[in-house]
């Protein structure tokens, strides 16, 4: 029997999220039986980048992409890769961190990326946001140019970017959504996720955007099998 994990955090409107941003989720009700209307509903308000979220193309990329546009199996992913690149505030996700795993990187369609900076998230909500690890740039540029089968890329922190590091997360995103080579080639981005040492054995991991029109990201369910589902 296959089994299924929850990766994604809950979007609340207390989520930490990304300095500046609005909160990740507001709900505000619609209708409520209990003042008398046949059914409870709610608005709901949403970010398209706080919380557990998908970078599409669009997000650093005009001629990319939105998410809703992308075909329904861009988000299933069947070769998962965990590094293990532990990583203190403000740190970098080095080329000499990814080296290593080359062969590995050859056969991966998704590659997590386990800083351990997830600790922080419920620890210390500030510096969770304020001064998490980032992928270099030269890292990014590794990871589309020599790996084909790539198609995803994860990390356990709020971005793949940095607030103190503005240049080098642009470059990191330009380089990922595929503005800089402009050749259609790009890497869909998952961030502020719960990145576990043994995904690498999942037989599939879905991450699943709202298909909202035109958006450049979305907040994201993203889920793990494990079990005989690739056999």
């Amino acid at each position: 029997m296959n089994t299924f994990r929850l990766l994604s955090y809950p979007l609340t409107a207390t989520s930490p999220v990304w300095p500046g941003n609005p909160p990740a989720a507001q709900t505000e009700p619609f209708s409520a039986i209990a003042k008398g209307d046949d059914a409870n509903t709610t608005i709901l308000t949403l970010f398209s980048h706080s919380g557990t979220h998908l970078d599409a193309p669009k997000h650093f990329n005009d001629d990319g992409p939105p998410a809703a546009e992308l075909p329904v199996d861009a988000f299933i992913f069947f070769h998962p890769l965990v590094v293990e690149v532990p990583k203190g505030p403000d740190g970098m996700v080095e080329l000499a961190d990814l080296k290593p795993h080359e062969a590995a990187l050859a056969g991966a369609d998704l590659l997590f990326l386990r800083t351990g900076w997830s600790a922080q998230r419920v620890a210390n909500p500030k510096l969770y946001v304020e001064h998490n690890p980032m992928v270099h740039p030269a890292a990014a540029r590794y990871l589309l140019e020599q790996f084909p089968k790539l198609r995803g890329l994860a990390i356990d922190a709020p971005s793949v970017g940095a607030p103190s590091k503005n240049a080098e997360t642009v470059e990191t995103h330009r380089l990922l959504t595929g503005a800089v080579k402009g050749d259609g080639r790009f890497i869909i981005i998952l961030e502020d996720l719960r990145i576990d040492s043994d995904l690498g054995a999942a037989a599939r991991v879905y991450a699943w955007p709202l298909f909202i029109e035109g958006s450049d990201g979305s907040p994201c369910t993203i889920v793990a099998e494990f079990g005989d589902a690739a056999s």
